[in-house]
């Protein structure tokens, strides 16, 4: 092989050649250790030289460190190693990547839904509804189907605190009954504050505090209310219940205010009993007729076929308008009204409602006894009641009193209340002038599961489980029951609420599971039948329909006019009875009761100094 030299002077190997052979590149490798004496080169070329060979360039220096960083930094991201273990002996109920569904019941002090929860490897990640629920009939809504977000909540509560500080659960239990014992024996009240409540066990549970102490008293408080509707009820039916509405049956709806598909009463039932009234199937030929009267665009109002457009204060005066066009076809007496609203609409709709009576249903979301009694009144008339209207199997939600808080207001403020115990409720920021009441009661306590506006003013915070970490049951309406049971294990150091008020009541290990079952054991389940067949059915299905001793029929007992119990709303006097018939009103001399005028609340129906009596007739 031919052998190649680009000069004379590689050919002969001269002393300038191998000088400049030894400074072929422009930069010396890096090989000088980065700690030894550099100096700059005096020639401003940018090289650091430590002597002799070992030289190295700015460059290479940067070069050096860059790798070296992202050496160090690589090596910190490395993945980590997940190893997955196979169960040594595999529950059941567990198949990796099989979900399995629990039923259960939702229930926020509001919105009732059986539901269905679906889990994956335990951890609960869907609500569906379940279907064999002869309320919700499978349907949800978005509160419940969002529900399952609440379970995971970064801002619940991790144990309990005393004011703003965790502490542990012997500490709190021993200082809180030392405290209720103090209370009880100062003889002031112990109150428990909560929003409706349908589950019999927890009701049973309360009681077993109120045993303890003669002084305790449970206030039931909605943020929304519904009290209104059953006192006309009572005012009408002598019965104070929330009635059962069946918008399925109703071939005429009449609504004045009550946005019935989202938020009134019971959203999820009545939107499907509404979807079905407006279906043409099963031989039905036509749809049901829809006028909705309402102040601002509701879901309802748009879904209607005719929207009235009304102000808030006309929402009473309408309401007795069309009373008195039904008390004019049924030729009874009707009502004084101060003006007209919407005069051919409210003509048209008693045509139709007197042509579809026992098939028509008149509703009112507006909170007032007068208004809600003279409600009651067109529904009788129109022989509603036992048709559209249920008032055997009543509702259990919504139990609010608004008179039963107010005297709990001024008992708190008076300094009657020694202790007070909040469980799913949230005054502070749904009722007003309530923190001012707070500051008068010695102690505090809340049982919710996260900081709110309430719990940050308490001296103790007790949180509760998360429903879907619950054991509990609930019976949304008379005879109809449901079951809550856990779909995953207690997420933080939580404790159900039930179990938080039964230690306090002296139980040393109380277990909430087991008192559910003994409740329905002793009051729901008839001796002859075997509990625990029927309890594995019920807690499968979600659901079950117990019947239980039956309450006397809504049918008011006549009194004379003596024995009425009168009542003040403002500046009106009612006088009201239980009677099972329509309202009927007296003829004092100063004249008829008038509506509301513009100068009183808006949505108030206003009686003057006149008399209003429920009396056993067909008039109003």
């Amino acid at each position: 092989m031919k052998k190649y030299w680009q000069s004379l002077d590689e050919l002969k190997e001269t002393t300038e050649f191998l000088d400049s052979a030894k400074n072929e590149f422009a930069e010396n490798v890096p090989t000088a250790v980065l700690g030894r004496k550099e100096v700059s080169s005096p020639k401003g070329e940018g090289t650091l030289q430590g002597g002799g060979q070992d030289g190295f360039s700015r460059r290479d220096f940067l070069k050096v460190m860059g790798f070296s960083v992202g050496a160090v930094t690589l090596a910190a991201c490395e993945r980590p190693v997940n190893k997955t273990i196979p169960y040594l002996f595999k529950p059941e109920e567990i198949t990796p990547g099989i979900a399995n569904w629990y039923a259960s019941t939702y229930f926020d002090g509001h919105d009732y839904c059986s539901v269905l929860v679906k889990t994956r490897e335990g951890r609960p990640i869907k609500i569906e509804g379940n279907k064999l629920s002869k309320i919700s009939h499978g349907g949800t809504s978005a509160r419940v189907q969002a529900s399952v977000l609440s379970l995971y909540d970064s801002e619940r509560l991790k144990g309990p605190f005393v004011k703003g500080s965790e502490t542990s659960w012997d500490k709190t239990d021993a200082e809180i009954t030392s405290k209720l014992a103090e209370v009880s024996g100062a003889g002031k009240k112990i109150c428990i504050l909560s929003s409706t409540v349908i589950s019999p066990s927890t009701k049973n549970a309360f009681s077993l505090l109120r045993l303890k102490s003669p002084f305790v008293k449970h206030v039931t408080y909605d943020a929304v209310s519904y009290y209104a509707i059953a006192e006309a009820q009572n005012n009408v039916m002598g019965l104070k219940v929330i009635p059962s509405f069946s918008f399925d049956k109703a071939n005429v709806i009449v609504s004045f205010g009550a946005d019935f598909l989202v938020n009134w009463l019971s959203p999820v039932e009545h939107s499907r009993q509404y979807a079905q009234g407006r279906k043409l199937n099963n031989g039905k030929k036509t749809l049901s007729k829809h006028v909705q009267f309402e102040t601002i665009l509701s879901l309802t109002g748009s879904n209607a076929d005719i929207r009235v457009p009304v102000k808030p204060s006309q929402i009473g005066t309408a309401i007795i308008n069309l009373s008195n066009e039904i008390a004019s076809m049924a030729d009874v007496p009707g009502l004084k009204s101060s003006g007209k609203v919407a005069e051919k609409e409210i003509i048209d709709c008693a045509k139709w409602l007197w042509a579809n009576k026992g098939k028509s249903l008149v509703v009112c979301g507006v909170n007032d006894e007068a208004i809600q009694t003279v409600v009651a009144g067109i529904n009788q008339m129109l022989g509603n009641y036992g048709s559209t209207i249920d008032i055997e199997n009543h509702s259990n939600c919504h139990q609010g009193n608004d008179l039963h808080f107010a005297d709990l207001m001024d008992d708190m403020k008076n300094g009657k209340v020694g202790a007070l115990i909040l469980y799913n409720s949230n005054p502070v920021y749904t009722a007003p002038g309530f923190v001012d009441a707070m500051k008068k009661v010695g102690l505090k306590i809340s049982l919710s599961g996260t900081m709110d506006e309430t719990a940050s003013l308490c001296d103790y915070v007790c949180p509760d489980h998360h429903y879907l970490e619950s054991w509990n049951d609930a019976e949304p309406k008379k005879n109809q029951f449901s079951l809550v049971q856990p779909t995953i294990a207690p997420i933080y150091n939580t404790r159900s609420a039930q179990e938080t008020i039964m230690k306090w009541s002296g139980l040393s290990k109380p277990d909430y599971h087991a008192f559910i079952q003994s409740t329905w054991e002793k009051l729901l389940f008839p001796a002859d039948l075997g509990f625990t067949d029927h309890w594995n059915e019920s807690l499968h299905n979600g659901v079950a329909e117990i019947i239980t001793p039956s309450q006397p029929s809504p049918k008011g007992k006549e009194k004379d006019v003596q024995d009425t119990t009168s009542h003040r709303l403002g500046s009106q006097t009612v006088v009201l009875t239980n009677s099972k018939d329509v309202i009927a009103q007296s003829s004092p001399p100063s004249g008829q009761p008038e509506v509301g005028s513009e100068d009183r609340r808006e949505g108030v129906l206003s009686l003057g100094d006149n008399i209003l009596t429920i009396c056993k007739n067909n008039s109003l």
